[in-house]
């Protein structure tokens, strides 16, 4: 019995790699696609504005902002009160990045809903308030999974 195990290993790892070298040739290369960007666009202009808590100074963004405005809140508060209208109209929390975490705080926050993609801005005006910009982007995605 001991004097066959050596030869059928020996067999069975000449088969095994002849077996790996036929097939290695003839597996074809696989082609490497790289994921596309998703492309944004601005927002439909007819969306109607977000509801958002108990605003101070309320008006039109620029520079790309749909809206700006101050919240009577401090910081933290003001970033609760909004994170949580937002969920509870059904936008998604994505990223968060601090901007600026020393004594006048910032911060950008995104969400999404659907194919629409919310950025929102908050920073510290004064210690009872806080100032507020929000843009909405539509998110054209070529059908391409993104990872």
């Amino acid at each position: 019995m001991k004097a066959l195990r050596f030869p059928v290993l020996v067999f069975l790892l000449v088969f095994l790699c002849g077996l790996t070298a036929v097939l290695w040739t003839r597996t074809p290369p696989r082609e490497v696609k790289s994921p596309q960007r998703e492309r944004r666009t601005t927002a439909v202009k007819n969306l109607p504005p977000l509801k958002l808590p108990a605003e101070g100074q309320n008006r039109r963004g620029t520079e790309g902002w749909e809206f700006t405005g101050e919240i009577a809140a401090n910081f933290v508060t003001a970033r609760g009160k909004l994170h949580a209208e937002l969920l509870h109209q059904s936008w998604r929390p994505e990223k968060t990045v601090f901007l600026e975490s020393s004594l006048c705080p910032s911060v950008l926050l995104t969400y999404s809903k659907g194919d629409l993609e919310l950025v929102l801005m908050l920073w510290k005006i004064d210690t009872g308030k806080t100032g507020c910009s929000y843009k909405r982007e539509k998110i054209i995605n070529p059908g391409v999974e993104t990872i």
